[in-house]
């Protein structure tokens, strides 16, 4: 293909990306190569063609000077900005391996980039100074990632382009690995060579007639092929002005994508269906003041499903604006071909035909006028380009189809990829398929269904996401499109539809996304869902998820992930709001009853006795507990979403009784069961002799047609309960003694008694020895003295003792607000606190590590309830920026000290989230009380911070202090509401004096001797940096007074747990499913009476026997090697004699 006409009067070097960038930095120093909208409107950041060309040449040159060789990879981790450009460039010049990647998130788990790595074994990564600080912890259990070197490329000095060697780069180098959306188990990584990324970039200069005159503007993901090939590398190539933003800034607000291109003068831009549909929705008339989209020509569409519906929404919407529905550019295209396959000539209309629906379905192209019954409507995607085949092929015989067929879309370009990265056999079987009748090739399978007609590609589906349902096949973007019209509060483009094997039968499952908008009742739009896939595609859905807006599984350019959608299903990952399931709806539904005028029409009366009761009764023996209450007008297609095969079913059970058969015409128009019925009378003989004997049968009694099992009324038959018993089971199959219910006999501190033996004791949260403490007993003998006891009532009645408000002020001025309330048990203070507080059109947002009892808590409130990311205030923020407004009260919900990490949140953080969205903020103290600040005051103190800022301060009473139950302390108008409402207070006892009074002892105590706070503290510090100098993960540990020792294991756990306990030291398992298996640990709680002698006894014991059971368990980082634990371990036994 010529493009001199598009260059002239420039001759740039068609050879590869690095010489075009030399010659435009050359030819055009001074011209504005790309402009990056940091706010996506007006704050603008900007480099030209010299300024971008002397960086990637530094950036190239820092990389050799670091050892990279030709061929070498390097991960970029960029959030979007100018810098990803510059490190892409970078690693082009250096004639490495680009790897462009998701941007890793702050908490977050690391899998998709941990797969990468694995995968494409990088040993550079090039990221921002900020995005490498943040990292840093998320980089423990990355160890690829950590050993790889880690470059800045901001701080990169540009006067390091003058070391810069140019290294002879070839068309068939590999330029970038592009790694596709999909499983972060097994990455794809497309082999993406110099050659090919310049075919394709001149195919598409070709096709979108693309010259240095044209101004572009992206807002999709760099790292997705779409985002970085069409973006940003099609401008470069050609010089032309370019304006990017980040997806984000588009998806808050996509004015701005349409506003940029009014204020930019923009001339070609575009993105998948969804951003149109997301600008016909969402943008208001208000906010289109002032647009002129007159100079916008070409407007690509692609990467997913294009609908019409969709190109004539937007034309319609913003014609008034200057927007030309002729410039509406479909294309094909994918990753594993760089980008762009097919598209259509830039100076024509979209091309948009009707086809036979069901023909489609059997691979056959069938036209027809769009207004016909059954015809479905496809745009399409353009012509073939020069130097390119497109074939379709039948995928099982691999021969090309001749025209009017539906197959396989195979793709031989300049453009297709070398393979996937290090999976040759992959990679054989997908880009290196020939033809079976001509052995030509090689082509690309592509994976999608279409057919070409006249000069257009129509692509009809995916050939691996076919849905087959008892024989009949359907694609999923069919039945999506139907769902998506079922109800307008239904999210467009954010429904998936698959198979998946329920009781051994194929079931069609549907997961939609609805609107933002809160709604206690859902009925209506499953019922809707229903009635119009069963009527539209004779296939009835057979579980229906609503999904909370923005949670469907998507890829990074917008389209469905079936698969991963189906997973979350399978294992109940989805952000559910309701559902309904087929095979568990055993409580028959109300069928709501449309009839139709034929319907209402239909003689009933002069039906033959008999005769709709026998139909009735065979239906309902097909449909069970879908044939809730029905009648003659019962629809049992679009009503009871029978299949064709469930209704032939009962047409042939009604054929068995007579011994007659229907009509095979008849069976395709008798839906109603009065229909069925009137076909029995027209169409068979002597049926009132038949009627007479079946009338001569008892009736089964329905209402005991549905057994009752036993496990519904048995305990020893529940289901948890059986599954508790297996459990036990496999845990006696290690032949490892129960370590749970074991009986301490005497007092638990820094040690305890098991069986006669004494132990180092680490499984009792007695943090500042209170428990057991002379005066803290004293003081509970007492008060059992004078009060009893019990106080034998609640408080609110006559169970109030004196001593009940010393201690609940005790507790308020500790801590340093007006009042307290104190409840007998911690969990329940949580539970009944957060139950009752809160209640429907509420929002409870909580720490994803937060106590069960504030999870039980959440769910009795009856509020809608969502965790964030452990720790992840940022997260937070963008929650409730998102949803703050749709509800009335919110409380977020931290812990001081979390008890299985033993980590702690950024308080001042939380504190300023809350304030900005006015919130209420719980602080969990259970494990921060006592052990955190300079007097033990509590997180609170450790930060600084006036506990008046936050609202809720809960507490036990059961570990610091010796005790047993719970508080919670704030303003006084808060603890009076609870001491009057509260039904975990007003209905329950009060706290008993024996434990009130040990509470209130260790309160003064604590009060009279901080040294114990800050023994605590000491001891908590020593035990992890005994314990990590050992190689021991300790994982998120924090010096806080609970410390983890990760094992990802839990036998390995158990029987750890048991080598300790024969050496003398109690320490409790966290076991499978308490935890995830590769969280799988032993929790050890530190208090301030254990000693640094029984501190680096126990950290050495748990070394060793880490050691024995697998030494890879041990993690040695800038510390001892496993020498010197054998050094430490002698110094140990020579100390002790």
């Amino acid at each position: 293909m010529n493009l001199d006409r598009l260059f002239a009067p420039y001759k740039p070097i068609e050879t590869h990306l690095v010489d075009s960038l030399e010659y435009w930095g050359k030819e055009r120093p001074d011209q504005i190569a790309y402009t990056f909208l940091v706010d996506g409107e007006e704050d603008e950041l900007q480099i030209t063609y010299a300024e971008l060309r002397d960086s990637a040449r530094a950036i190239a040159a820092q990389l050799q000077e670091s050892g990279s060789v030709k061929g070498e990879r390097v991960l970029l981790l960029y959030h979007p900005g100018m810098e990803f450009i510059k490190g892409f460039l970078g690693c082009l010049f250096a004639g490495a391996i680009a790897v462009p990647a998701y941007p890793p998130r702050r908490n977050r788990k690391m899998n998709r980039i941990d797969s990468i790595s694995d995968d494409a074994k990088p040993k550079f990564v090039f990221a921002t100074r900020d995005v490498i600080d943040r990292g840093e912890h998320i980089l423990e259990d990355s160890p690829r990632l950590q050993s790889a070197k880690w470059i800045a490329t901001e701080e990169v000095p540009v006067e390091k382009s003058t070391d810069w060697k140019n290294p002879d780069i070839e068309k068939d180098d590999l330029a970038f690995l592009q790694y596709t959306s999909g499983s972060t188990g097994t990455p794809k990584g497309v082999m993406i060579s110099h050659g090919n990324m310049l075919a394709n970039l001149q195919m598409i200069t070709y096709a979108f007639d693309l010259s240095w005159k044209s101004r572009g503007l992206s807002w999709l993901p760099a790292y997705h092929d779409m985002g970085l090939i069409g973006g940003l590398l099609a401008p470069l190539y050609t010089s032309c002005f370019c304006v990017f933003m980040s997806p984000m800034a588009f998806l808050q607000k996509p004015i701005r994508w349409l506003k940029a291109i009014s204020r930019y003068k923009i001339t070609i831009s575009g993105g998948p269906n969804f951003a149109y549909d997301l600008c016909s929705q969402q943008i208001t008339e208000e906010q289109m003041e002032g647009l002129n989209l007159s100079r916008w020509r070409l407007a690509y569409n692609g990467a997913e499903p294009i609908r019409s519906s969709t190109l004539n929404d937007f034309s319609r919407k913003f014609e008034e604006v200057g927007f030309n529905s002729q410039v509406f550019y479909p294309c094909y295209g994918m990753a594993e071909a760089t980008l762009i396959v097919t598209g259509k000539v830039s100076t024509e209309k979209p091309t948009l035909k009707s086809f036979d629906n069901d023909s489609l379905h059997e691979h056959h192209v069938v036209p027809v006028s769009p207004d016909t019954r059954g015809a479905r409507t496809l745009v399409g995607c353009g012509c073939v380009f020069p130097n390119e085949d497109v074939a379709i092929v039948d995928s099982q015989t691999y021969k090309r189809l001749p025209s009017g067929e539906v197959g396989e879309i195979w793709v031989n370009s300049p453009s297709v990829g070398r393979g996937y990265w290090d999976k040759p056999a992959l990679s054989q079987q997908t880009f290196e398929a020939k033809l079976a009748d001509s052995q030509t090739g090689p082509y690309l399978r592509t994976g999608d269904l279409g057919f070409v007609q006249g000069d257009d590609l129509f692509v009809t589906g995916r050939l691996k996401d076919l849905i087959i349902i008892r024989g009949v096949n359907r694609y999923p973007q069919d039945i999506e499109l139907t769902v998506e019209r079922a109800s307008n509060r239904l999210q467009n483009g954010a429904v998936g539809c698959f198979a998946v094997d329920i009781e051994g039968r194929e079931r069609l499952i549907v997961v939609a996304e609805v609107e933002r908008k809160r709604r206690e009742d859902w009925s209506d739009v499953i019922q809707a869902i229903r009635h119009d896939v069963t009527a539209e595609h004779d296939v009835p859905p057979d579980g229906i998820v609503l999904v909370r807006f923005g949670s469907i599984p998507k890829t990074s350019s917008g389209k469905i992930q079936r698969h991963a959608c189906r997973n979350s299903f399978l294992d109940g990952s989805l952000k559910t709001i309701a559902s309904w399931l087929a095979w568990e709806d055993t409580v028959a539904q109300e069928v709501v009853i449309t009839a139709t005028a034929a319907d209402k029409n239909l003689a009933v009366g002069d039906l033959p006795t008999g005769l709709l009761e026998l139909v009735m009764e065979k239906v309902r023996d097909v449909a069970r507990e879908r044939a809730g209450s029905i009648n003659a007008e019962t629809n049992i297609v679009t009503d009871l979403g029978l299949d064709s095969l469930e209704r032939l079913q009962i047409a042939n059970s009604i054929e068995e009784v007579f011994g007659q058969r229907f009509p095979e015409d008849v069976l395709q128009e008798i839906e109603t069961i009065s229909q069925v019925a009137s076909a029995v009378k027209d169409h068979f003989k002597d049926i009132d002799a038949q009627l007479g004997q079946v009338a001569k049968k008892p009736k089964s009694i329905r209402s005991a047609q549905i057994e009752i099992p036993e496990s519904d009324y048995n305990f020893a038959l529940m289901p948890e309960y059986v599954r508790l018993q297996k459990t036990k089971k496999l845990l006696a199959s290690t032949g490892l003694p129960n370590p749970y219910f074991s009986v301490h006999e005497e007092l638990t501190n820094d040690t305890t008694t098991i069986n006669g033996r004494e132990l180092l004791s680490w499984s009792s949260y007695n943090y500042l020895g209170m428990s057991g403490d002379p005066a803290v007993v004293k003081a509970s003998q007492e008060a059992v003295e004078k009060y009893g006891t019990s106080v034998s009532a609640s408080r609110l009645v006559s169970g109030e003792k004196p001593i009940h408000r010393e201690l609940e002020q005790g507790i308020a001025d500790f801590i340093g607000v007006e009042d307290a309330i104190t409840y007998v048990g911690g969990h329940s203070t949580n539970e009944s606190t957060i139950g009752h507080l809160f209640g429907s059109g509420d929002l409870i947002v909580h720490d994803s590590l937060s106590h069960n009892s504030i999870i039980q808590g959440s769910i009795l409130s009856g509020a809608r309830r969502r965790p964030f990311k452990h720790n992840d205030w940022r997260e937070l923020d963008e929650i409730l920026s998102e949803v703050r407004h749709e509800y009335r009260r919110v409380l977020v919900v931290v812990e001081g000290v979390y008890s299985m990490d033993g980590d702690f949140p950024d308080l001042p953080k939380f504190i300023e989230i809350k304030k900005r969205h006015h919130c209420f903020l719980m602080v969990d103290e259970a494990h921060s009380i006592g052990t955190m600040g300079e007097h033990g005051r509590g997180i609170s103190e450790h930060f600084g911070v006036d506990a008046r800022e936050v609202d809720i301060w809960m507490g036990t009473l059961s570990k610091t202090f010796g005790s047993c139950g719970g508080y919670i302390a704030g303003t006084k108008e808060l603890v009076e509401y609870l001491k009057y409402t509260s039904p975990g207070f007003v209905y329950s006892v009060g706290l008993s004096p024996a434990n009130a009074a040990a509470a209130l002892a260790a309160l003064r105590v604590l009060e009279d001797e901080p040294e114990r706070v800050a023994r605590s503290q000491h001891n908590s510090r020593f035990f992890l940096q005994e314990a990590r100098k050992r190689g021991l993960d300790t994982g998120l540990g924090n010096n806080t007074p609970v410390v983890p020792v990760i094992i990802g294991n839990s036998l390995h756990a158990l029987q750890l747990s048991h080598q300790l306990f024969e050496r003398g030291i109690n320490v409790q398992p966290i076991l499978y499913p308490a935890v995830e298996e590769a969280a799988a640990r032993l929790r050890f709680f530190i208090s301030s009476t254990h000693t640094e002698e029984q501190i680096i006894q126990t950290c050495q014991a748990v070394a060793e026997e880490v050691e024995k059971i697998d030494p890879t368990y041990l993690k040695f980082e800038n510390g001892p090697t496993k020498e010197a634990n054998s050094v430490q371990r002698t110094k140990m036994y020579d100390s002790e004699g």
